[in-house]
């Protein structure tokens, strides 16, 4: 029902419609409290690290009555979904494309099983774009994940010294397959730790020398996961996640605004490689680069197995997750199931030619909405603009997906949460700094404090 709101012209009243008054969401919802405990599941794994609640299946509980209340809470008005729904339409047709390719596989294997995984994971994203409307939600959300991932990082730093210290060898410690931050799945292995630990960092840098937070705790806050989440990555034995890693510090020192940050990050990472990265790790590199690593050897097999793949399927390929039974029955003669050891080797053999495309269009819509997000703040709050929370998040977000890329070369981590939750993260950036818009608080507080209804008496 159309509202109106009285205007005088004169001695005569006439009747007109009313300013729009955005609706304003409360800070904290059911919802927004659910998907905070689902993120907590995600990144600590508690039905891994305690076997007694593994069969209660907390994480999928979690994500079901989040949904559930979103779906029974009020709807807010959301004036940026019109601008971010090309990622909507990118992630429902990389699903449409998985869900052909799972029903085409030649072997089911874990064909279903990793199909549900990324619907699970598209389901969070959907949340993360429509739970996170505001600023302060996302600095929230933003703040636990980073406290999430700093309680990995100190583990691996300090399992890495005890180990050292009981008179382990570097080489030992980092074939062991690194800590895990005692968890299994997404952070069991080196380098999938690594890995997140890469794409934290990138946050946390942005955030950090864009100056976004002028408080002396939240600042000390960020410091401190920026040294710890580096520390990580030198020490967890990945050679992918130091690439990652010196990925963006290079991206940063060509794209982010503060060239003096940008500097002295790329200072501190030097320093950092030449005197703290573990001399087996150097090792590593060298081998790598000279040809005697039988770990690089194998790498190069399994991306050759999956070339081969993906020429035999090359429409929509064998199957999400599906590469490691067809290398175990078709590929090899050793009956052992391998991963690809690559993301892009990962898409390409598992989705297809029509998998791949609609991924690499995500990628390309995420860039362009972050740029789209700064361009936003600048128009909004001019230069000083730069030193927003939403500015700073967008181009860690940036610079998240460069570490992403570059580690995932060496991985296989298509259907892990890292990509999904930033791709959500950069819808909620973009749409928090819209619903900060300072002209829609103007119009809102110049509207009419009383309003009327043309069936009102």
């Amino acid at each position: 029902m159309n509202t109106y709101a009285p205007t005088t012209t004169g001695l005569a009243n006439t009747w007109a419609p009313a300013v729009p008054r955005p609706v304003l969401e409360a800070r904290w919802s059911w919802a927004f409290a659910g998907l905070l405990f689902y993120t907590f599941i995600e990144y600590t794994r508690l039905p891994e690290m305690y076997p007694v609640l593994a069969g209660f299946k907390i994480g999928l509980v979690a994500l079901i009555l989040t949904t559930l209340f979103y779906l029974f809470s009020p709807r807010v008005l959301n004036s940026g979904r019109v601008r971010t729904r090309g990622l909507d339409i990118g992630i429902s047709t990389f699903v449409l494309a998985n869900f052909i390719s799972a029903c085409l596989a030649p072997s089911r294997g874990y064909v279903w099983s990793e199909f549900l995984n990324l619907l699970e994971l598209s389901l969070v994203y959907f949340l993360i774009t429509r739970i996170l409307t505001s600023s302060w939600r996302v600095r929230i959300f933003v703040f636990l994940v980073l406290l999430l991932n700093l309680k990995m990082a100190q583990f691996t730093i300090r399992d890495y010294r005890n180990q050292r210290g009981i008179g382990i060898s570097d080489m030992q410690v980092i074939m062991r397959g690194g800590a895990g931050a005692g968890t299994k799945a997404y952070f069991g292995n080196a380098a999938d730790l690594g890995l997140a630990m890469v794409v934290v960092l990138a946050i946390t840098f942005a955030l950090l020398f864009g100056k976004t937070e002028k408080k002396k705790l939240p600042r000390f806050f960020l410091l401190v996961c920026f040294a710890l989440f580096l520390l990580a990555i030198l020490f967890c034995g990945s050679r992918g996640a130091v690439l990652g890693a010196a990925a963006v510090v290079t991206i940063a020192l060509a794209k982010t605004p503060k060239k003096m940050g940008a500097v002295a990050a790329a200072l501190i990472f030097l320093f950092c490689i030449w005197f703290i990265l573990p001399d087996a790790s150097k090792d590593r590199f060298r081998n790598a680069w000279n040809g005697d690593d039988k770990n690089a050897a194998s790498r190069l097999h399994f991306w050759g197995v999956g070339i081969q793949m993906f020429s035999d399927y090359p429409v929509f390929g064998v199957g999400p997750g599906n590469f490691p039974t067809m290398y175990a029955t078709q590929y090899s003669d050793s009956g052992v199931a391998w991963v690809a050891h690559s993301t892009y080797i990962q898409a390409l053999s598992e989705c297809g030619v029509v998998g791949t495309v609609s991924l690499l269009a995500l990628l390309m819509l995420l860039v362009r909405l972050n740029a789209r997000t700064r361009k936003l703040v600048l128009s909004l709050w001019g230069p000083e603009g730069k030193r927003r929370f939403e500015y700073c998040l967008a181009v860690g977000l940036d610079l998240a997906l460069v570490g992403y890329l570059v580690s995932g070369a060496f991985l296989s981590v298509l259907y892990y949460p890292h990509l999904w939750i930033f791709l959500g993260l950069s819808v909620a950036a973009h749409t928090a700094c819209i619903n900060a818009d300072p002209r829609q608080k103007t119009a809102n507080s110049q509207a009419p404090h009383r309003e009327f209804s043309l069936a009102a008496p």
